[in-house]
């Protein structure tokens, strides 16, 4: 039989803030746009990515090559390996307004695009 204790309402109001929280979690998460890249040769498409200053987002990275490639933005720090014919999820903070370089680290002096945020 369940016996109410003098902690009980303190328990339950944890829990229930503990459920908003993730809640609120959960829908931060789906609400972040999703911006496909792909990567054939040396060649992201599309080069160039425009976001919503302030807002985080996601880019999936499909990578069309056999060789792994490594997408490095320095400045939003993004350092992630895709597998040859595979694909990775990035998850991208919220940056301010400016145009910022990423690139494939194994071929970075030709496999480059920018984000644009704006």
């Amino acid at each position: 039989m369940f016996r109410a204790t003098p902690f009980a309402p303190f328990a339950r109001a944890v829990l229930i803030a503990a459920g908003l929280a993730t809640a609120s979690s959960l829908a931060q998460a789906e609400e972040a746009k999703t911006y496909e890249l792909s990567i054939k040769d040396a060649a992201f498409q599309p080069a160039e990515i425009r976001v919503p200053k302030d807002t985080a987002f996601v880019i999936k990275l499909k990578n069309g090559n056999a060789a792994p490639v490594e997408l490095e933005a320095k400045e939003l720090k993004i350092e992630k390996v895709a597998a040859g014919n595979s694909e990775i999820v990035v998850n991208v903070k919220a940056m301010p307004p400016g145009k910022y370089l990423f690139v494939d680290e194994f071929q970075e002096d030709v496999a480059k695009g920018y984000i644009v945020v704006e």
